[in-house]
């Protein structure tokens, strides 16, 4: 997935075909990404006078573990992007995060694995279930929050009185 500019220029105003499929050895890290199967690049390059144009579409399976029983499974990720890749633009120079600097060659390979990292889901689970409880601590519903709120400590009950007094008092 790399190409000089010169090759690039011989197809000014027109639009070249990517369909690649690439290995990624280690794409990140993290350490609950466990491997990342092949990777599937398709697009097109589309060559304007200084800048590069790339729409991308790519689609990989990454293998994670599982947030809440470490097992290992299978995250499906599909990307599709715009990626400008503009020959005035310098190393230095302030840019959007889908425009890169190029000088003599396009390489897609380091954009591709940046897709990928940033689309990596932080927290992933295959469990349905929703946590209902844990040690010292569970899940209320509203309706259980409202009751609890309204059972007032009896050692408490002369200072809600009061607070409730001050209350109609500022009306």
């Amino acid at each position: 997935m790399r190409w000089s500019l010169t090759q690039l220029k011989k197809f000014n105003q027109e639009s070249i075909a990517v369909n690649e499929k690439v290995q990624f050895g280690e794409i990140t890290d993290r350490k609950d990404v466990t491997s990342i199967e092949e990777t599937s690049v398709e697009g097109e390059i589309h060559v304007r006078n200084r800048q590069i144009s790339v729409d991308l579409t790519i689609d990989t399976v990454v293998n994670m573990l599982d947030s809440r029983t470490s097992e290992d499974i299978e995250v499906p990720l599909h990307i599709e992007s715009k990626e400008i890749f503009d020959e005035e633009a310098g190393e230095d120079d302030e840019l959007a995060e889908n425009v890169h600097p190029v000088t003599h060659t396009l390489d897609l390979e380091p954009v591709v694995r940046e897709l990928i990292v940033v689309n990596i889901p932080f927290v992933i689970t295959k469990s349905d279930e929703a946590l209902t409880g844990g040690k010292e601590w569970s899940v209320m519903t509203e309706e259980e929050l409202t009751q609890e709120e309204e059972d007032v400590d009896p050692r408490l009950a002369k200072l809600k009185s009061l607070l409730d007094d001050s209350e109609n008092k500022e009306e």
